[in-house]
């Protein structure tokens, strides 16, 4: 079951209940995350466009309410904390020091993260504090 075929199935319960806010919002993600051609959009890019969503909130005023915000992160997957990126990193801190420049680092940082939820300023933090920057 797609993510739009699950906000689909919490529409009606939550119509019925006449809860407003998770209305408004399911039926905005509905219309966000289904394509002019009515396909819906794959999990993949649909998780990207909400992490985007939450990104922006962090970094500056978004137009949704708070509310809003909290039932999108109901939708997207955790990201690793930066203690467990630093975990995560332990065993290839010696490549990532031994690297020649920042933007290097990062991308021996990035592949020993691969397929992980992580956050690009907390991977970034974590290198500079293992390479001692």
């Amino acid at each position: 079951m797609t993510i739009v075929q699950k906000m689909r199935a919490q529409l009606g319960p939550a119509m019925k209940s006449r809860d407003a806010a998770r209305t408004g919002y399911l039926r905005y993600w509905i219309a966000q995350l289904t394509l002019g051609s009515g396909e819906e959009m794959p999990d993949a890019d649909a998780v990207k466009k909400m992490r985007a969503v939450l990104k922006e909130a962090k970094s500056a005023a978004t137009t949704f309410t708070a509310e809003e915000l909290d039932f999108l992160r109901e939708w997207v997957p955790a990201s690793l904390s930066p203690e467990q990126i630093r975990d995560a990193l332990a065993p290839a801190a010696d490549a990532i020091r031994a690297a020649p420049k920042e933007g290097m680092a990062l991308g021996v940082a990035m592949k020993a993260l691969a397929g992980q939820v992580v956050e690009t300023e907390d991977v970034k933090a974590a290198v500079a504090a293992i390479r001692g920057s």
